[in-house]
């Protein structure tokens, strides 16, 4: 490697190391391009595990939304690189084990008509305000279930740690699942389909804590 392009590569790891440590203080901007900068490359590195490419999308979009959540857990922002690549492999991984214990689920594609765009300028930490705040709206059962399946939790996992049958996880994430597409695709204007009349109704606030 000659000088000036070994000069060139400790430039950009340096502005790299910038991001993520800007990224880490919640800075959108920061994660913003953290997404612009991975979103090509991750999806690539995905592509392969999954041999499904309708799902690289919702992988990635994923993979995104885990690296926004776990950045503070980064301990050396040096290693990020490693550390996300890790990641989008454990979360196909996942997405793929998933898939195997959930065959009368409906397909992930159908979870969102029009996925977000990891590739535009909409902060992620946007996304992830949306999400928060449809949760906040579920029963702290549902709340829960929810968070551990965005968390990679298999559906086993799920079901054994909260004291339900598989079934039971399944329905209940079944019957959640239109009202948190539409109200994460509304709050970050993505085009959502409505639910089919009478498959979802929004519960009472009264009803919330069951």
């Amino acid at each position: 490697m000659s000088a000036d392009a070994e000069a060139l590569a400790t430039q950009e790891r340096a502005e790299l190391l910038e991001i993520v440590v800007r990224a880490q203080r919640s800075e959108m901007a920061a994660q913003s391009e953290l997404v612009r900068r991975y979103t090509v490359r991750l999806s690539a590195f995905v592509r392969p595990i999954l041999f499904q490419p309708s799902a690289v999308e919702d992988v990635v979009q994923m993979v995104f939304i885990k690296m926004v959540r776990r950045l503070t857990l980064l301990r050396d922002p040096a290693v990020f690189e490693s550390w996300l690549f890790r990641l989008a492999r454990n979360t196909a991984v996942d997405f793929l084990r998933r898939r195997r214990c959930r065959p009368t689920m409906v397909s992930d594609e159908q979870t969102f008509e029009q996925a977000p765009d990891t590739s535009s300028e909409r902060p992620v930490a946007e996304i992830m305000e949306a999400l928060h705040v449809a949760l906040t709206r579920l029963s702290p059962k549902d709340r829960t279930l929810v968070t551990m399946i965005v968390e990679g939790n298999s559906y086993q996992t799920v079901a054994a740690r909260e004291g339900l049958t598989v079934g039971a996880v399944k329905v209940r994430l079944n019957r959640v699942r239109p009202f948190l597409r539409l109200s994460v695709g509304e709050a970050v204007g993505v085009r959502v389909g409505a639910p089919a009349a009478g498959k979802w109704r929004q519960p009472a606030r009264a009803r919330l804590a069951a």
